[in-house]
Protein backbone atom coordinates (compact mmCIF):
# COMPACT_ATOMS: atom_id res chain seq x y z
CA UNK A 1 0.00 0.00 0.00
CA UNK A 2 2.85 2.30 0.56
CA UNK A 3 5.01 1.11 -1.71
CA UNK A 4 5.10 4.49 -3.90
CA UNK A 5 6.62 6.11 -0.84
CA UNK A 6 10.03 4.33 -1.37
CA UNK A 7 11.02 5.88 -4.57
CA UNK A 8 10.19 9.41 -2.90
CA UNK A 9 12.19 8.31 0.31
CA UNK A 10 15.39 6.82 -1.81
CA UNK A 11 15.37 10.16 -3.80
CA UNK A 12 15.21 12.37 -0.50
CA UNK A 13 17.92 10.34 1.00
CA UNK A 14 20.11 10.92 -1.98
CA UNK A 15 19.62 14.89 -1.88
CA UNK A 16 20.25 14.86 2.07
CA UNK A 17 23.63 16.89 1.94
CA UNK A 18 22.33 18.91 -0.82
CA UNK A 19 19.27 19.78 1.16
CA UNK A 20 20.80 20.37 4.17
CA UNK A 21 23.53 22.59 2.84
CA UNK A 22 20.31 24.60 0.68
CA UNK A 23 18.23 25.40 4.16
CA UNK A 24 21.41 25.72 5.86
CA UNK A 25 22.55 28.23 3.76
CA UNK A 26 19.54 30.07 3.78
CA UNK A 27 18.96 30.05 7.84
CA UNK A 28 22.65 31.31 7.70
CA UNK A 29 21.60 34.37 5.14
CA UNK A 30 18.33 34.98 7.22
CA UNK A 31 20.62 35.44 10.50
CA UNK A 32 23.06 37.86 9.00
CA UNK A 33 20.82 39.86 7.76
CA UNK A 34 18.64 39.99 10.94
CA UNK A 35 22.09 40.57 12.79
CA UNK A 36 22.46 43.12 10.19
CA UNK A 37 19.26 44.70 11.11
CA UNK A 38 19.71 45.14 14.28
CA UNK A 39 23.12 46.38 14.13
CA UNK A 40 21.77 49.93 12.02
CA UNK A 41 18.92 50.04 14.26
CA UNK A 42 21.39 50.11 17.39
CA UNK A 43 23.73 52.72 15.54
CA UNK A 44 20.66 55.23 14.77
CA UNK A 45 19.31 55.26 18.18
CA UNK A 46 22.74 55.50 19.54
CA UNK A 47 22.92 58.46 17.07
CA UNK A 48 19.72 59.79 18.22
CA UNK A 49 20.36 59.94 21.40
CA UNK A 50 23.59 61.57 20.85
CA UNK A 51 21.97 64.35 19.30
CA UNK A 52 19.06 64.15 22.24
CA UNK A 53 22.20 64.58 24.89
CA UNK A 54 23.48 67.86 23.09
CA UNK A 55 20.39 69.54 22.69
CA UNK A 56 19.04 72.48 24.41
CA UNK A 57 15.76 74.67 24.54
CA UNK A 58 16.62 76.20 21.35
CA UNK A 59 17.01 73.47 19.39
CA UNK A 60 13.30 72.50 21.17
CA UNK A 61 11.88 75.33 19.72
CA UNK A 62 12.77 74.43 16.15
CA UNK A 63 11.07 71.36 16.86
CA UNK A 64 7.85 70.06 15.43
CA UNK A 65 5.10 68.03 17.45
CA UNK A 66 6.16 64.86 16.69
CA UNK A 67 10.52 65.26 17.36
CA UNK A 68 8.79 66.74 20.40
CA UNK A 69 7.29 63.46 21.70
CA UNK A 70 10.51 61.61 20.03
CA UNK A 71 12.93 63.74 22.74
CA UNK A 72 10.04 63.51 25.62
CA UNK A 73 9.86 60.02 25.05
CA UNK A 74 13.86 59.73 24.84
CA UNK A 75 13.94 61.91 28.19
CA UNK A 76 11.11 59.79 30.42
CA UNK A 77 13.20 56.86 29.14
CA UNK A 78 16.55 58.38 30.98
CA UNK A 79 14.19 58.91 34.39
CA UNK A 80 13.23 55.17 34.34
CA UNK A 81 9.47 55.53 32.83
CA UNK A 82 8.39 53.23 30.30
CA UNK A 83 6.69 55.20 27.71
CA UNK A 84 3.40 53.90 26.04
CA UNK A 85 2.56 55.64 23.05
CA UNK A 86 -1.06 56.46 22.04
CA UNK A 87 -2.48 56.54 18.58
CA UNK A 88 -1.60 60.15 16.59
CA UNK A 89 -5.04 60.67 16.23
CA UNK A 90 -8.20 60.31 18.42
CA UNK A 91 -6.21 60.11 21.85
CA UNK A 92 -8.46 62.52 23.79
CA UNK A 93 -4.89 65.02 24.33
CA UNK A 94 -3.18 62.41 25.62
CA UNK A 95 0.25 62.03 23.71
CA UNK A 96 1.91 59.19 26.01
CA UNK A 97 1.57 57.11 29.05
CA UNK A 98 4.04 56.56 31.33
CA UNK A 99 4.30 53.57 33.33
CA UNK A 100 6.35 54.02 36.85
CA UNK A 101 9.53 51.64 36.96
CA UNK A 102 7.62 49.90 39.84
CA UNK A 103 4.46 49.36 37.65
CA UNK A 104 1.69 50.81 40.53
CA UNK A 105 1.66 54.40 38.50
CA UNK A 106 0.70 55.28 35.51
CA UNK A 107 0.55 58.58 34.10
CA UNK A 108 -1.03 60.60 31.40
CA UNK A 109 1.47 63.29 29.48
CA UNK A 110 0.11 65.67 26.80
CA UNK A 111 2.87 67.27 24.98
CA UNK A 112 2.20 70.76 23.99
CA UNK A 113 4.75 72.42 21.34
CA UNK A 114 4.33 75.76 21.34
CA UNK A 115 5.39 79.34 21.15
CA UNK A 116 2.50 81.33 22.58
CA UNK A 117 1.42 80.35 26.03
CA UNK A 118 -0.66 77.98 26.93
CA UNK A 119 -4.15 78.45 28.05
CA UNK A 120 -6.84 75.87 29.97
CA UNK A 121 -8.34 73.83 27.25
CA UNK A 122 -5.91 71.59 26.75
CA UNK A 123 -5.36 71.06 30.79
CA UNK A 124 -9.03 70.46 30.52
CA UNK A 125 -8.75 68.29 28.10
CA UNK A 126 -6.30 66.35 29.68
CA UNK A 127 -7.64 65.77 32.84
CA UNK A 128 -11.17 63.98 31.52
CA UNK A 129 -9.17 62.11 29.39
CA UNK A 130 -6.73 60.25 31.97
CA UNK A 131 -9.36 57.79 33.12
CA UNK A 132 -9.36 56.08 29.55
CA UNK A 133 -5.97 55.14 29.90
CA UNK A 134 -6.04 54.00 32.90
CA UNK A 135 -3.66 56.94 34.47
CA UNK A 136 -4.35 58.27 38.23
CA UNK A 137 -2.46 61.26 37.36
CA UNK A 138 -2.11 63.74 34.63
CA UNK A 139 0.96 65.70 33.13
CA UNK A 140 1.17 68.48 30.52
CA UNK A 141 4.79 69.26 28.65
CA UNK A 142 5.07 72.30 26.89
CA UNK A 143 7.90 73.99 25.08
CA UNK A 144 6.23 77.61 26.10
CA UNK A 145 4.40 78.29 29.56
CA UNK A 146 1.06 78.42 30.88
CA UNK A 147 -1.10 81.45 31.66
CA UNK A 148 -2.92 81.75 34.98
CA UNK A 149 -5.96 80.20 33.41
CA UNK A 150 -4.57 77.41 32.66
CA UNK A 151 -2.16 77.56 36.09
CA UNK A 152 -5.66 77.81 37.92
CA UNK A 153 -7.39 74.72 35.90
CA UNK A 154 -4.63 72.51 36.64
CA UNK A 155 -4.70 73.30 40.47
CA UNK A 156 -8.34 72.52 40.18
CA UNK A 157 -7.94 69.27 37.89
CA UNK A 158 -4.63 67.72 39.69
CA UNK A 159 -2.62 68.30 36.46
CA UNK A 160 0.72 69.26 37.03
CA UNK A 161 2.37 71.41 34.68
CA UNK A 162 6.28 71.58 33.26
CA UNK A 163 6.60 74.63 31.64
CA UNK A 164 9.83 75.63 29.53
CA UNK A 165 12.02 76.10 32.63
CA UNK A 166 11.25 72.89 34.64
CA UNK A 167 11.53 71.30 31.36
CA UNK A 168 15.50 72.76 31.65
CA UNK A 169 15.44 71.88 34.59
CA UNK A 170 14.15 67.84 34.32
CA UNK A 171 16.39 67.85 31.32
CA UNK A 172 19.44 68.79 33.51
CA UNK A 173 18.49 66.07 36.00
CA UNK A 174 17.32 63.38 33.54
CA UNK A 175 20.35 63.33 31.43
CA UNK A 176 23.87 62.77 32.60
CA UNK A 177 26.98 64.71 31.57
CA UNK A 178 29.07 63.03 28.92
CA UNK A 179 31.90 62.11 30.37
CA UNK A 180 29.36 59.59 32.57
CA UNK A 181 28.20 58.89 29.41
CA UNK A 182 31.30 57.52 27.85
CA UNK A 183 32.45 55.96 31.06
CA UNK A 184 29.40 53.93 32.01
CA UNK A 185 29.79 52.97 27.89
CA UNK A 186 33.18 50.92 28.60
Amino acid sequence: MWSWLEPLGKMLYDLRWPLLLYFGGLLVCYMMIDSIQYWVRELRRARSEARFRRMGLEDIDQMDHRAFLRYLTFLFECAGFTVLPTPPAGNYGVDLVLVHPSGEERIAVQAIRSAEPVDGGPVCQLAAAKGLYQCGRAMAVTSAEFTDEARQEAEVQGVTLVDRTKLQEFMALSLPPAAEVAVGSR
